[in-house]
């Protein structure tokens, strides 16, 4: 908990103090009894503590001794619970362990108990048998004796760095952008990233939200041209560039933008959008290469076919283009200043395409080592293995280490063979390191190249075959990631649902780690498959991967994401068939009275409003009236607008809003643009839910213009569980004071601590 909470918990603790020692508990602040002033000592120092520590305080209700405590945080919890059992336990009362979560009285003192802990699920309540009255007073004053003098315990598990990242790049491309926001908020207060790691991370952000107007006026733009990039920033800088200009350009509106930019995309081997490619393309073209020999390079890394680099080369053809650098192959010093004019002006392709011409001499390898490191073609392949044939492997090493060169590698194999270097158990770790490495450089590239994803996909059969990868992890998260940036590039569908498939398949038949945070990335693996469309047999083939796999994850923790891969595949089911049901079954049939009260009310409204579906009833107990009252928040005359392109989840959520706040407006939109309908939503609700996962980018931007400084809350998921949680949180905080409302990170559910589990 943070200070600013601890300080808030402080402030309001005298009112709560005198509230609950007020009726209908007869017990009395300055009665001069000595154990109960004893008591409320030890509380006082308890709450001025950084952070508040757990309090029990006594109440003496019709001639009945009860105890109340109160915990601040889930880890406060369960640390008071087991207090609790240890040194109260059944003996002389009628403490289970439970909190009043789900099972409130009432009563003014376990209102105002909730109301200060803020949450029901960290407040516990018991009584007290007559005879036993002096020993658990004893017990308790024992209790917080301890909790006074114990060190802070605090679980401190600092995540890899890679993962923080990959967080991130899963956020930008899923479209999230206030996830994307606050991963970003994370790593840039991590001490393990460098100040220019951050830059490169926050121009990722504002890249992948098209926010070109804060990049463009970024104070450290200048600074970041000048610096070695990662090939995603470099993208990121490249769609900068490209959105100052007209569809199709022209090589003479591209001048001033070369000239501000210079070489971003080096190679077609850094390439990673539509956007770098057609920077690519003008930036080699400005150089003077022949539009032949572009075509041909961008041909065979797989971007020759994108509308705006076909009509720019056709264009140039036609204009006769800019001349190019005269190169006679027999003219081998005017050839050898060509390869140097191009490498110092970072056109690696070209200078490969320039060493090509010349016979295989010993001079030229510093040249060919330097353009290699830089690009990863099977030119530049086959250039590179001609020289080692001829002149070994210690020479290609003297040139790789040389001073200049020390601080690049040379990928040694294909995507293929990295791949299945990456999942076998003979592996080293440093090896291991070095193949994510490289595939996090030129994985896309190669995966675009003709028949790359082809050849990725039969490598994770034959690893699926007999018995086996013989390591898992961090192979498939490698996979995972390829898939990501694959389908970030634009490529071709027909790629993208062959790769997800091949890895899907890859998670269902051997990961049974459990891995919580893996599942999630699946989940939106799926989700972005059946967006591409799946005909009916692969379809059911893809539910029952996914049945396959889900067995560890039939708990109720893991039901929100459940449900939200329903609802996702229910709106995309190509044909009544029973696959869909036999995943939904096992998932659904699970909850009923027994687990009830720890699931998410949002997530068990939808399950009963799901199961319907599927051929199931859900039935639940109806929640105590005291509960149900206090879920009805909504003030009369509230209004709601939710924004998702998921049009089911969307209704979804309304019609449950509706039911749950009966008098509550709710104003649904799930339009591509900012359509009239949907700036007037925008500027007439109270709140505004946008589901950022599954949202278009003109239409949010509207709603949020038209919203100015009015509230807008996101949902976590991408289906109307956390549509409605986001509603109701909301709703929940206009009905209470001021002074009671936690600063979001204390209020929201994180992903971090379900990542640990």
């Amino acid at each position: 908990m943070s200070g600013e909470v601890a300080a808030t918990l402080l402030q309001r603790w005298p009112s709560f103090r005198d509230a609950f020692f007020g009726p209908p508990n007869n017990l009395r602040i300055g009665s001069g009894i000595p154990a109960l002033d004893r008591l409320l000592a030890t509380a006082d120092d308890l709450i001025a503590q950084d952070p508040a520590k757990p309090v029990v305080l006594p109440a003496l209700i019709d001639g009945t001794t009860h105890y109340f405590g109160l915990a601040f945080t889930a880890e406060e919890s369960r640390t008071l619970r087991e207090l609790l059992q240890s040194h109260v336990g059944k003996t002389w009362t009628d403490f289970d362990g439970q909190s009043v979560h789900g099972r409130t009285s009432g009563d003014p003192l376990e209102k105002a108990a909730v109301g200060f802990a803020g949450d029901s699920r960290y407040v516990y309540r018991f009584r007290v048998a007559d005879r036993a009255r002096n020993e658990v007073r004893e017990s308790v004053q024992a209790l917080l004796a301890s909790i006074r003098s114990a060190p802070r315990r605090q679980t401190r598990l600092t995540l890899p760095i890679g993962r923080l990242i990959d967080d991130l790049a899963d956020a930008c491309a899923a479209g999230a952008e206030q996830a994307a926001n606050m991963a970003y908020a994370v790593l840039a207060s991590d001490h393990r990233l460098s100040r220019a790691n951050r830059l490169f991370l926050q121009v990722q952000v504002l890249a992948a939200f098209e926010r070109w107007n804060d990049l463009d006026q970024h104070p450290e733009l200048d600074t970041l041209l000048r610096l070695p990039r990662p090939s995603l920033a470099s993208d990121a800088l490249a769609r900068l560039a490209m959105s100052k200009l007209a569809d199709p350009s022209d090589p003479v509106a591209f001048a001033p933008i070369a000239t501000r930019f210079n070489a971003l995309i080096d190679s077609v081997s850094a390439i990673r959008s539509a956007a770098g490619a057609r920077y690519y393309t003008l930036w080699a073209l400005a150089a003077g290469e022949t539009p032949e020999m572009l075509r041909q390079r961008l041909t065979e890394a797989g971007w020759a076919a994108d509308p705006t680099i076909v009509a720019v080369l056709s264009a140039v053809s036609t204009a006769g283009g800019t001349p190019a650098t005269p190169v006679d192959p027999n003219s081998v010093n005017h050839v050898r200043q060509s390869v140097r004019e191009s490498l110092e002006a970072g056109r690696f392709d070209a200078a490969i395409d320039l060493l090509t011409m010349l016979p295989t001499d010993l001079v030229d390898l510093p040249a060919v080592v330097e353009a290699v490191s830089h690009t990863f073609t099977l030119k530049a392949i086959a250039l590179l293995e001609r020289h080692r044939a001829r002149h070994g492997d210690e020479a290609i090493r003297q040139a790789l280490y040389l001073p200049q060169h020390n601080d690049r590698q040379i990928e040694p194999a294909t995507l293929p063979h990295k791949l299945m270097d990456l999942f076998s158990g003979s592996t080293s770790a440093q090896q291991i390191s070095h193949l994510v490495t490289s595939i996090e450089r030129t994985g896309v590239a190669e995966l675009r190249a003709p028949g790359g994803t082809d050849a990725a996909c039969q490598v994770l059969r034959e690893v699926m075959s007999d018995e086996g990868p013989g390591r898992l992890s961090p192979g498939i998260d490698t996979c995972i990631d390829l898939v990501r940036d694959l389908k970030a590039s634009d490529a071709p569908f027909d790629d993208v649902r062959s790769l997800s498939y091949q890895v899907l398949e890859l998670w269902a038949y051997h990961d049974t780690s459990g891995d919580r945070h893996r599942l999630a990335r699946i989940a939106q693996l799926v989700g972005d498959l059946v967006d591409l469309g799946l005909g009916v047999q692969t379809y059911d083939e893809v539910v029952e991967l996914i049945r396959a796999g889900w067995d560890p994850f039939l708990t109720d923790a893991d039901l929100p994401l459940g449900l939200d891969l329903l609802e996702h595949l229910l709106a995309h089911r190509v044909d009544v068939t029973d696959g869909l049901d036999r995943l939904a079954i096992p998932i659904l049939s699970r909850i009923g009275a027994h687990n009830a009260g720890r699931v998410p009310p949002a997530a068990l409204a939808v399950a009963v409003d799901l199961a319907p579906s599927f051929g199931l009833t859900i039935a639940v107990p109806p929640p105590p009236e005291a509960v149900g009252e206090q879920s009805r928040t909504s003030r009369p005359g509230t209004r709601i607008g939710l924004y998702s392109l998921q049009e089911q989840a969307l209704d979804r959520a309304a019609r449950i809003l509706r039911e749950r706040h009966p008098g509550l407006e709710v104003v649904v939109c799930a339009d591509h643009v900012a359509t009239d309908q949907l700036r007037a939503a925008a500027r007439n609700v109270d709140l505004f839910v946008v589901m950022d996962r599954a949202a278009a980018h003109a239409a949010t931007n509207a709603l949020k213009a038209e919203r100015g400084t009015a509230p807008v809350r996101y949902a976590a998921g991408k289906g109307s569980t956390s549509m409605i949680e986001a509603a109701e949180v909301w709703l929940r905080e206009q009905a209470m004071p001021a002074s009671d409302i936690r600063p979001p990170t204390q209020r929201t559910r994180t992903t971090v601590a379900a990542d640990q589990q």
